[in-house]
């Protein structure tokens, strides 16, 4: 019994401190997109783990969660997704996972959502990619630190400077397409794909014509795609943007009849294999969005 009493002790105080370990463990966060993986390790910085459900290469209006992902997302103390029908797999995955401690977040809701009329039959449809209005984006900054904040309170300072960090770099990068955006010979431009890019081209006046609606497995009806070519002989496009990921076909068929070159738009909800690997970021993507932007506008 004298032997044992030692170890009997030092079990006890195993278990003492295991509470204290878990309370300093840090947060498990899951986001659906790339962009909201990176607002949310700016914002949580150290006191928290991040991940993305989307594989490399995954389209998120498309893509299918695996029971894996189940077991991921059931780990997880905080769930970050945009909604506006943007995931339509998130409904199932969610009824799938069994926790008691996932919060989810939905940025969209609290949003002023736009709408677009569908290239094929003239019907709205609520735009979910908010993520491409920076202003908008650093309102969901605010939400992120907040949620983060009601589900660690001693963390709240860290999260609050965080976002004010994350506020900084988008303000920076806003700043950047209204200086580089205000002359430019037109503000018309053709995508050569699904809508994606309404409330990047809105915020800055730009007036933009893809060839399909929101659904990016929309196929455009050859009469969109006259209308297109027409449109960019009107207007004096001088490039044809296509989206980055994508086959190039659509592009090159407009580019061909209007005599333009190709430039790519990235809208940044996922990276390919080798853009993972290179580091690539959120502001990366969207300041070569801006290169491409200032030359097929041929802006000064």
């Amino acid at each position: 019994m004298t032997r044992l009493l030692p170890l009997l002790l030092g079990f006890l105080g195993l278990l003492g401190a295991l509470p204290a370990a878990a309370e300093n463990a840090p947060l498990r966060i899951m986001t659906s997109i790339f962009p909201l993986a990176e607002f949310a390790k700016e914002i949580a910085a150290d006191r928290g783990e991040v991940g993305l459900l989307l594989p490399p290469g995954a389209g998120v209006h498309t893509w299918q969660p695996r029971a894996s992902d189940m077991v991921r997302l059931a780990s997880a103390d905080l769930f970050i997704r945009v909604g506006a029908g943007l995931e339509p797999w998130i409904d199932g995955l969610l009824k799938s996972v069994s926790s008691g401690k996932l919060s989810v977040l939905v940025v969209a809701d609290p949003l002023p959502l736009e709408e677009h009329a569908h290239a094929e039959d003239g019907k709205m449809e609520t735009d979910p990619h908010v993520w491409l209005d920076f202003g908008l984006d650093m309102r969901i900054a605010d939400m992120i630190a907040a949620r983060l904040a009601e589900i660690d309170p001693p963390g709240a300072a860290v999260f609050r400077a965080g976002a004010d960090r994350l506020k900084a770099k988008l303000q920076n990068l806003d700043a950047s397409y209204i200086q580089g955006l205000a002359r430019c010979a037109g503000k018309g431009l053709i995508i050569a794909g699904h809508a994606a890019f309404g409330y990047l081209t809105n915020r800055y006046g730009l007036r933009p014509l893809s060839l399909s609606g929101l659904s990016p497995d929309a196929e455009p009806r050859p009469s969109r795609l006259m209308e297109a070519v027409a449109w960019g002989r009107q207007n004096g496009v001088r490039a044809v943007f296509m989206e980055a990921n994508t086959s190039p076909k659509m592009a090159e068929t407009l580019a061909r009849e209007l005599r333009a070159e190709i430039l790519v738009l990235h809208d940044g909800s996922n990276l390919n294999k080798r853009e993972w690997e290179s580091g690539r970021s959120f502001f990366d993507l969207m300041e070569e969005n801006l290169v491409n932007l200032r030359k097929g506008l041929a802006c000064e």
